[in-house]
């Protein structure tokens, strides 16, 4: 009986481990200590490498305020404001998986910026300077997104044109956000190499790394709600895009091997009446912009022009 016991009680401790050991690898951000342009970059094409760093000091060495707010369930989240001019619209811009918005919009930002815009670069949850330890996928994000536009509207006022920007996760996160009932002055949401869901994102992963996303998937899952309390699969970009009532702007690479093109097509498919589609000949993750930087402003442009 004894024995029955100790190889239970071995059994769900090694499960324990095990799941701890999931979640600490697909949900859990190790980079809150380290350089936001010093963490390890979001692409494995080196070609633009010394570029994204260069853009990336650049901007983290411009002035900003530190600004911060209160997700729905009370997690503190940061983000850095960069000031245009009173009258200026506002663009809120989320970043990649693991990434930081200094980095990410190393050139978005710097250029909504010298265009005319107030711009907030957001903190994720579990990133940096915000509170939390668990990455959602945009399962909670896009309700953060919502938080970030509540703030803006109690310190601008709620007649400021408001875009959401989001490249990778973040691109993923302001498509799930488009369900929620955003106010009248949010004007366009743009995304940029965005995944439909995070189920369809994790096992595209696990199969890159030669992992069979049959068995890894029920761990990851399991793993997600025992350690965050999440239900990775409560909704996809698709579902959410499916109630939207904002113009959307979707950029993908085809070269993309990390966050596939078929990802933001199912999102397009949900929507084409509402969705505008821009694919990028030869461009990574997160790359289109370097590919062919009058294209990608010309269009970024145009869309914004096109939704004051």
């Amino acid at each position: 009986m004894m024995i029955a016991i100790i190889i239970i009680s071995v059994l769900i401790i090694a499960s324990l481990i095990g799941l701890f050991a999931a979640y600490y690898k697909v949900f859990y951000c190790p980079h809150k200590d380290m350089s936001e342009y010093g963490a390890p970059l979001i692409i494995s094409n080196k070609k633009y490498r010394e570029d994204i760093q260069k853009n990336t000091r650049i901007l983290a060495e411009r002035p900003f305020e530190g600004v911060s707010t209160r997700a729905y369930d009370g997690i503190s989240l940061a983000a850095r404001y960069y000031y245009c001019s009173d009258t200026a619209p506002l663009c809120i811009c989320f970043h990649g998986y693991r990434g930081s918005a200094v980095r990410d919009f190393s050139v978005m930002g710097r250029y909504l910026r010298d265009a005319g815009n107030n711009v907030i670069l957001v903190d994720h949850r579990a990133h940096w300077k915000s509170g939390g330890h668990t990455i959602t996928y945009g399962i909670r994000e896009r309700r953060d997104v919502l938080s970030w536009i509540n703030y803006a509207n109690e310190r601008f006022g709620s007649d400021k044109p408001i875009y959401l920007f989001g490249i990778s996760m973040g691109a993923g996160t302001v498509l799930m956000a488009s369900g929620l009932e955003l106010p009248d002055n949010v004007k366009g949401i743009c995304a940029d190499c965005p995944f439909n869901s995070p189920k369809d994102i994790i096992n595209h992963v696990s199969r890159k790394i030669g992992l069979n996303p049959s068995w890894t998937w029920p761990v990851t899952r399991l793993a997600a709600l025992v350690y965050g309390r999440l239900n990775i699969n409560e909704t996809t970009a698709a579902d959410e895009v499916k109630k939207a009532t904002k113009p959307i702007l979707i950029i993908h690479g085809e070269a993309d091997d990390f966050v596939p093109m078929y990802m933001s097509e199912q999102v397009r498919d949900a929507r084409p009446d509402l969705v505008e589609y821009h694919t990028f000949p030869g461009a990574g993750h997160g790359l289109s912009y370097y590919a062919d930087p009058e294209r990608y402003l010309r269009i970024v442009d145009g869309f914004m022009q096109a939704h004051r």
